[in-house]
């Protein structure tokens, strides 16, 4: 079981639809759900087959509850609007990454198998937000491929371009990078942790970093000190780049200068105040920072 092998996983547009079909109808028996979302007389022989794979992966993983002999939303995703795709985004990507569904990401062996649920993408995430995002590669052949063999990460995140394909598109949509015409796909995290903001500050309004940080990679735990990313770090044998106690990785600076530029946040620099870096291109420290103070956004 995994999400990145779409052509047995379901797409994310076939989601999406079905999404959309609960809302304007209600729940659904399963039959009549697939035939308003994939009619006959438009599927591929007449049979609605990656409907049914996408309704069947996302019901494990509790996006859709069989209710009786009724499909529903799940109660969470049914109180946000239809047309509100940030809030579907925050969604999926907290569904993902919650706990139940990455039961197997520590272990050594196959993602296919029933209990892996989403830890093939969240091994994926986790490794490439590890990575130096200014030089990541825009391709899996002679690119991604060769960077996993030069880490020596055992387990690979990518085991074949089909599953590299798969991240390209989820990464965008979940929003821990976005898509650039020339370079591909960009790492950044920006919505991320943007949308992680509200429980991270909690109430308040400014935080030292050390306690920003810390909360943040317990809400996400996909950055920097998040349960996922250290255990996925620890699969590296050959890393390129082994990050000091006061460093920040460049993924993570890159949304922190990003959420600044969109004044969500204001970084704060006290030279009276415990201090970490934020790291560049090729891990060079451009900006030191002790203080993260709300300045706006959602």
């Amino acid at each position: 079981m995994s999400i990145l092998n779409r052509p047995s996983d379901g797409l994310l547009s076939v989601l999406i639809a079905l999404r959309r079909t609960l809302i304007a109808y209600g729940p659904q028996p399963e039959a009549r759900l697939l035939r308003l979302c994939a009619p006959e007389s438009v599927v591929p022989d007449g049979k609605p087959d990656m409907a049914k794979k996408t309704l069947t992966r996302w019901k494990q993983l509790g996006l859709f509850l069989e209710v009786g002999e009724q499909i529903q939303l799940h109660p969470d995703l049914a109180r946000i609007g239809a047309d509100d795709v940030s809030g579907l985004r925050a969604f999926i990507l907290r569904l993902i990454l919650a706990p139940e569904n990455n039961t197997t990401l520590t272990s050594e062996g196959s993602e296919d198998n029933e209990r892996s649920r989403a830890s093939d993408i969240t091994r994926a995430i986790s490794w490439a937000l590890a990575q130096d995002p200014y030089t990541f590669p825009a391709k899996y052949k002679d690119g991604v491929e060769s960077l996993q063999a030069k880490q020596k990460v055992e387990p690979r995140p990518f085991t074949n371009d089909t599953r590299w394909a798969g991240f390209a598109e989820w990464a965008g949509f979940l929003g821990v990078g976005w898509n650039a015409a020339k370079l591909g796909i960009v790492l950044d995290p920006f919505f991320a942790v943007r949308v992680a903001l509200h429980n991270v500050f909690s109430g308040t309004t400014e935080l030292p970093q050390e306690t920003f940080l810390t909360r943040l990679a317990e809400t996400l735990p996909i950055v920097d000190g998040g349960r996922y990313r250290t255990a996925v770090e620890k699969q590296i044998m050959q890393p390129w780049i082994q990050l000091r106690p006061n460093q920040i990785s460049p993924s993570l600076s890159a949304a922190l200068l990003s959420l600044e530029a969109k004044k969500d946040i204001r970084i704060d620099a006290r030279s009276d105040a415990p201090q970490r870096f934020l790291l560049g291109r090729g891990g060079g420290e451009i900006r030191p920072i002790s203080h993260v103070v709300r300045a706006g956004g959602s």
